[in-house]
């Protein structure tokens, strides 16, 4: 099974709505903070829905809000910090990277009162870094990002379940199981103390315990978190956001690796045509999924289908990776090193 990771897909922090977030509590309709989070709130829902180009373009709305906004620090670290998380789900990952660092520097300016919200995003980089199989700069960013947690970041649990996952997702990149289940295994436990976190939150950190565990060739115990991943979403009527393909093909993968599931070939199907209708047919992430659909057309002994979904997943990687060198994703980076074996 390939080493994949669910944390190709950038988290999206759920979004504080309400102007007294920002000191704002006297404010009119036409104040700016709460236009901002109208706007976010908007962004939020499109995000939810799977329109994930929409709500970039709410996001930039409420980006430019912020700036043309007077002392508006904490509104445009939010605005960069939230364009930076759905240009990741959009497959721009530079993009993405410069966004995350503009907000971190807005939030370092915040001094002390911005320290948490700074950890938070500097673990959506982190997640970045490890979607697109960067494990030297990963690996530095999560010394720092380690060194930094304390008493203050475990009495807030939104942001520890964020910051001990990308830890996790670090750990597991560069191949420190046991730490990276650990992890995984506290960030599970945070977001027990944070009944308001986002589903897809959820789901992820499971999901990407599945993957450990699966490593570890603990395979029962990774098919029953997959299955938790998916059934958060489904639960929760998300099954058209890019963590439900993550978590329904992992889950695939890991029925179809060793026990050929016949229904292993449908969710994987159904996977790709989520990510297709929602954010195009040449998503870098497409170039995994129809990978992994290859194998399983393989195992199942439908020989020409398979060379079709490897011809799919070639082109793909051509038209999108071939053109962003060292921005590759740990399943494109397994992907081209197992080519030749196929």
């Amino acid at each position: 099974m390939r080493r994949g990771f669910v944390c190709l897909i950038v988290r999206c922090s759920a979004v504080a709505i309400g102007c007294a977030a920002y000191g704002q509590s006297n404010t009119t309709p036409e104040d700016p903070a709460r236009r901002w989070a109208g706007l976010v709130e908007t962004a939020q829902q499109q995000r939810q829905a799977g329109d994930y180009q929409a709500a970039f373009q709410t996001l930039q709305q409420a980006s430019d809000l912020s700036r043309q906004t007077p002392g508006a620090t904490q509104m445009r670290a939010r605005s960069y910090e939230y364009l930076g998380s759905v240009a990741a789900l959009l497959g721009r990952p530079t993009e993405a990277e410069t966004m995350m660092k503009s907000s971190i520097r807005l939030w370092e300016e915040s001094g002390e009162a911005g320290l948490v919200a700074r950890l938070q995003a500097e673990a959506d980089l982190l997640s970045l870094y490890v979607a697109t199989g960067r494990p030297g700069p990963a690996a530095r960013l999560a010394r720092t990002l380690a060194a930094s947690c304390d008493a203050r970041l475990d009495q807030d649990a939104a942001a520890a379940d964020k910051v001990y996952g990308a830890l996790a997702a670090a750990a597991y990149l560069n191949q420190d199981l046991p730490r990276a289940e650990a992890l995984s295994r506290k960030a599970i436990q945070f977001h027990k103390f944070n009944p308001s976190d986002m589903p897809e939150e959820r789901s992820q950190v499971h999901n990407q315990l599945g993957l450990i565990l699966w490593q570890q060739g603990r395979k029962d115990e990774a098919r029953q978190e997959a299955q938790v991943a998916v059934d958060i979403l489904e639960a929760n009527r998300r099954v058209n956001v890019v963590e439900y393909a993550s978590a329904l093909s992992n889950l695939a993968k890991m029925k179809g690796a060793d026990r050929n599931d016949p229904n292993a070939l449908e969710m994987m199907h159904r996977a790709i045509e989520i990510v297709r209708s929602n954010i195009g047919p040449s998503h870098v992430f497409l170039v995994g999924l129809w990978s992994d659909y290859a194998d399983l057309l393989k195992r199942a002994k439908r020989g020409e289908e398979s060379k079709a979904a490897r011809r799919e997943a070639q082109n793909i990687y051509q038209r999108t990776l071939v053109q962003q060198p060292g921005r590759y994703s740990v399943d494109v980076a397994d992907f081209t090193r197992d080519a030749g074996k196929r």
